[in-house]
């Protein structure tokens, strides 16, 4: 089903607090924002080169009090992802770097998204072969117009809207939480953030050089030897002081992950990164078969017991699945927390196919991913 610029208006209105019409005509309806109490006609057709089209954005920009480049272009990233890659250098150059080092972040931001397309359908310390259906993910990818503020490069990934089961009334009932499941190409782009906080936080941040202990917390995360290959080849470059990438959520493709906005590495640690791609390319890791990761799709409280169950959504085989793990009272209890904050979680257990689905054989086998937490 192809999303109309009408959907994406209209998705952007809700995001950002506008009551929908109460009632639609033929030609469109009209949105109310509470705050102004301002009514807003949006046709049902709408195209980039009409009048009408330019009528409704500066009028939103209006009410907002921001200009219309900012409107139309947060509608049109209702269903974008985006991240930000940004090299910042110490040399007083208004908006430009060198030419080798803007081609080299450019070619190691693919390099490090297409990657992460790979791990995050499955962990490997070393990719010998990308995943072909981790390329048909990021195929619509795009890359956004440079923008001033050292030299940012913006990657545009597409994602798709959640198909959700529940009402907005069932999604807290005090005894169940659910979400909609997350985009395929929402995960691959948590997993590009997953992957960069988790190379700050135990790789850089210690005060010594962290060994091998660290490399199986980060393949799990999605680290790859190419990925931490990309990121050293953009901190080697003479121009490059540091580097950082910022990351945007589509509010259309269901709830932000939980993880950092922004992550900062200076280019002084590109020794301690280099050394983690070579570890991960020549030293064997561990491969973990019965190790899922992902976000949390619904908890559950058993009926007249204080214990209950979580649902993970999974990649297994290389597709979408879900794995229940049950619970005893104080993981239930964490669990809660974990699903209303949408924390990566990782399921560590042997699972068996049932009636309802996949289970987890161990119970309590759920822990929230390490880093992901919320710095920005």
């Amino acid at each position: 089903m192809t999303t109309t610029l009408h959907d994406l208006t209209a998705s952007y209105l809700a995001s950002t607090g506008w009551l929908p019409p109460e009632q639609v005509g033929d030609r469109g309806g009209l949105w109310l924002d509470p705050s102004s109490q301002f009514l807003l006609p949006v046709p049902n057709d709408l195209s980039r080169e009409s009048v009408d089209w330019r009528m409704v954005v500066e009028r939103i920009a209006q009410v907002r009090v921001v200009s219309v480049e900012e409107v139309v272009r947060d509608i049109e990233r209702q269903l974008t992802d985006v991240v930000e890659l940004r090299a910042a250098n110490d040399i007083a150059i208004r908006g430009s770097i060198s030419y080798l080092a803007g081609s080299v972040l450019v070619q190691s931001g693919w390099t490090m998204l297409r990657s992460t397309a790979t791990t995050s359908l499955g962990q490997r310390a070393r990719i010998r072969n990308y995943s072909k259906v981790g390329d048909e993910l990021i195929a619509s990818a795009r890359m956004g117009h440079t923008r001033e503020g050292s030299y940012i490069i913006p990657i545009l990934l597409p994602v798709t809207e959640p198909v959700t089961e529940h009402s907005a009334e069932q999604v807290f009932q005090g005894m169940e939480i659910s979400e909609p499941p997350e985009p395929t190409q929402r995960r691959v782009m948590r997993t590009f953030a997953e992957a960069l906080v988790t190379i700050d936080a135990v790789v850089i941040q210690p005060e010594r050089e962290p060994r091998g202990s660290i490399d199986a917390e980060l393949v799990r995360s999605g680290v790859s030897s190419q990925f931490a290959s990309a990121l050293h080849r953009i901190l080697v470059q003479e121009s490059v002081a540091e580097f950082s990438a910022a990351f945007d959520w589509a509010p259309g493709g269901g709830p932000a992950p939980k993880v950092a906005k922004s992550i900062l590495i200076p280019a002084a640690a590109s020794e301690r990164v280099g050394n983690v791609a070579q570890r991960l390319k020549t030293h064997a890791v561990p491969r973990v078969e019965q190790q899922f990761v992902g976000p949390i799709l619904g908890v559950q409280r058993d009926h007249d017991a204080d214990t209950g169950s979580v649902t993970v959504e999974v990649i297994r085989n290389h597709r979408p699945a879900s794995v229940t793990v049950s619970v005893s009272p104080g993981t239930l209890d964490d669990a809660w927390g974990w699903a209303r904050d949408r924390r990566t979680v990782v399921v560590n257990s042997k699972v068996r196919l049932t009636h309802s689905g996949l289970q987890a054989v161990t119970n309590d086998a759920v822990t929230p991913l390490m880093v992901d937490v919320d710095r920005s």
